[in-house]
Order: structure tokens, then sequence, then C-alpha cells
């Protein structure tokens, strides 16, 4: 746009002036200005070379044809400007002569049109427009040259600008990815220790109290046994005390491991493949947070299922989907393998059979068959009164027992 107000401002220069050195608008005026402005469009639909060949033409041409000449500050802007912006031609001096050719063009037809001239001074307006136009022309190659020169450094400002702009944005990133990997570190290294402080109390201080409570057990047997009613009650009491500071234990061991479980981490590893396999797998996880119990459960299920689907199927796609609802807890692996049969598997693996016998230890069911267009296994467990939570206060005759049947519902 703004080149288009350039060249309109220098046409309605220069076409009055070419009118007051002839005295009429001619067709040859007419045609000079169709030749400049063709001139003009083509700077940027051919190349630099064909296009100084089609400049120098009019040049020559403006030298011989005073109506022409009038004309040629316009194409001493374009050239100057083509030449400052353009790679071509290469040396300094020859860039300054290619883009001095309208000014010495237009010096050579002052130089015509005074020697063509017979009256003395003051010159006829022809010979007098001609002489204008020499330093005319010059300042508006000038103004060419400088208008391209300032375009050039601003694309290269705006070429630095968008590389310092970008390489923030990397830096920026980088910052990011080593914030976002410190995090990960410590929040794996919190979850570790909680985990080795739940293993440390649960090997050493459970066992401890569950050997007091059977030893507080037996000698209140014994003393009801021998009749002393007393000793068989401080008995009972201490029984009583011991299997509620085992439960507190038990809760709070129980809590750590929880927090120590990482159930993103062992959702996405557990639906991780093998590289070289075609089936591609989409973890949909909406559980934020769950029991160590079943975070253990649904890894196991979740490797399972899609270790069918690769080996029983020819699925392209899997999708597993954890859905926490206000009372369930529901896991869904699905391909689009067909529907195949697919057996429990007799041999390695825990097979369909356990996925639903593991289910069935939490308290919950599992469902595995053809479904949409593929296979799907079906998962839900509930948050209460399953095998998830622990019993608020265990009975004494199965407090040592209990951690050991939880750890058998968790391996």
């Amino acid at each position: 746009m703004a080149d288009m107000v350039v060249h309109a401002l220098l046409v309605a220069v220069c076409v009055p002036l070419a009118v007051i050195a002839h005295g009429d608008v001619t067709a040859v005026l007419i045609v000079g200005v169709l030749v400049v402005v063709s001139l003009a469009a083509l700077t940027v639909l051919v190349g630099e070379r064909r296009w100084a060949a089609m400049a120098a033409l009019y040049c020559a041409a403006a030298i011989a044809l005073p109506a022409w000449s009038a004309l040629l500050p316009v194409v001493g802007c374009d050239v100057a400007g083509r030449v400052a912006a353009a790679p071509w031609p290469r040396g300094r001096r020859a860039r300054f002569s290619l883009a001095g050719m309208p000014c010495a063009a237009a010096a050579a037809a002052a130089v015509c049109a005074f020697m063509r001239s017979t009256a003395g001074w003051p010159q006829a307006p022809a010979t007098l427009v001609a002489l204008l136009l020499v330093p005319l022309t010059a300042a508006t190659s000038a103004a060419g040259w400088m208008r391209a020169d300032g375009r050039r450094v601003q694309r290269r400002y705006r070429a630095l600008a968008d590389m310092r702009r970008e390489r923030l944005r990397l830096t920026h990133a980088r910052i990011n990815d080593v914030e976002a990997s410190r995090a990960s570190d410590m929040r794996r290294a919190r979850l570790n220790e909680r985990t080795r402080i739940a293993r440390e109390i649960h090997d050493n201080v459970g066992h401890t109290l569950t050997r007091a409570i059977m030893m507080a057990q037996a000698d209140q047997v014994v003393a009801t046994t021998l009749g002393d009613a007393g000793h068989a009650a401080q008995f009972a009491r201490i029984g009583a005390t011991l299997d509620e500071a085992m439960t507190m234990i038990r809760r709070s061991v129980h809590d750590l491991k929880d927090e120590g479980t990482d159930f993103q981490g062992m959702m996405e590893d557990a639906a991780a493949v093998s590289e070289g396999s075609a089936l591609r797998v989409r973890l949909v996880d909406g559980i934020r947070q769950a029991p160590s119990a079943l975070a253990h459960c649904f890894a196991a299920i979740i490797r399972e299922a899609l270790t069918n689907t690769v080996r029983h199927g020819t699925a392209r796609e899997a999708t597993v989907r954890l859905i926490d609802l206000p009372g369930l807890w529901q896991l869904v692996v699905q391909d689009d393998g067909g529907k195949p049969e697919r057996p429990a598997s007799p041999g390695g693996g825990i097979g369909l059979a356990d996925i639903e016998e593991r289910a069935r230890m939490l308290g919950g069911t599992a469902t595995c068959g053809p479904y949409a267009q593929g296979w799907r296994v079906f998962v839900s467990v509930p948050k209460t009164g399953g095998g998830v939570e622990e019993p608020a206060s265990p009975t004494p005759a199965a407090a040592g027992t209990a951690a050991r049947a939880t750890e058998r519902a968790e391996e």
C-alpha cells in the first residue's frame, strides 16, 4: 500500500512537468506512464537481471523521447530500491552504477534538450524541465535507496527480535522442564521415604505389638483357667489397650503407604507397551489418588489386559479409562481388535479368571468379553465395604492376621 502511494505521488509530480515541457498530454506521454506503471508492477514478478534490463531499455528510450524522460524520477526510485534490496549485483561499485543509471539518463536527456534549444537565456520550458529532472531523479533515487535500506534494517531487527523471543521461549521451556523434573524428583523421593517409613513401622512395631497381643491373650486364658479373675481382667484391659494401639499404628501405616503410592505413575507404567508394538494405548486417568491396594490391583489388571490384546487380538488402538465415582472406582480397558475368542491364560500371567479374582479380593467385580468393536475389560471396586478400606477396630484374635491378609491382597 505504501509503494502505491509513493508511486502515485511521483507520477502526480512528473506528469505536470511533462505537460509544462510539451504543452499538452500526448499519446507518447500516456504510453510512457503505462510503461512506468507496468515496470513498477514487474518488480515483484520477474528476477533482478531481467528487470534491470527492462529498466535500462526504458532509460535509453527516455533519452530519445523527451516525454518519457519526465518520468525518470519514478524509474530512479524503483531502480535504487530494487538494487538496495536485492543481492545482485554483488560489487558495491556495480550496485551504485546500476542505481545511478536513471540519473545518467536524466542528465543525458537534459544535455540533448539543451543542445536542441536555440533560444538564449531564459531557456524554453522543455529545457528548464529537463534540467530540473536531473536533481529530482537523483533525489528520488537516493530516497528509494534509503527506503529499501531502512526496510532491510527493519527486517534484520525483526529477525533478531524473533530470534531473541525464540531463545527466551526455549530458555523458559528449559527452566519449566527443570522445575518439573525437580518437583517430580522431590515428590518421588518423598513418596519413597513415606513408603520406607511405613515398611519400617510395619516390620518392627507392628510385629512386636502383634506378639504382645498374643502374649496378653495367652496370659488372660491362663488366669481364667486358674480362677484368678482379677489378673484375667487386667490382662483383658492390657490386650484391649494393645489392640487399640495396633489399630492406630495400622491406620498410620496404611495412610503413609497410600500417600507413598504414585498412582498416576503406576498407571502410566502399566499402560506402556513395548516400542516395537503396533498397539497405541491412550490413558484417560480420572483418579487423582487411591489406596495402595487399588493401585496395585488396577496396575496388574491393565498389564494383563494389554498383554492379551497384543497376544490374541489385531487391535491397533486401546483405551485405558480410570473413573472416580462417588462410591466406586472403575477401570475400563477397551480395544478395537474385533471380537476374538480369548480363553483365560493357562500358564504365565494372571489370566482372565485371576482378573476377576483380584477384583473380588477388593470387594469388586470384573467383566471380560466382546464389546462394541473389540474386547473390553470392565472392573468396578467399591470405596466402602470392600477390601480396600481396613476395618475400624479388628477383634483381638484377628489383630495378628489382619496385617498378613492385607499384605496378601496388595501383592
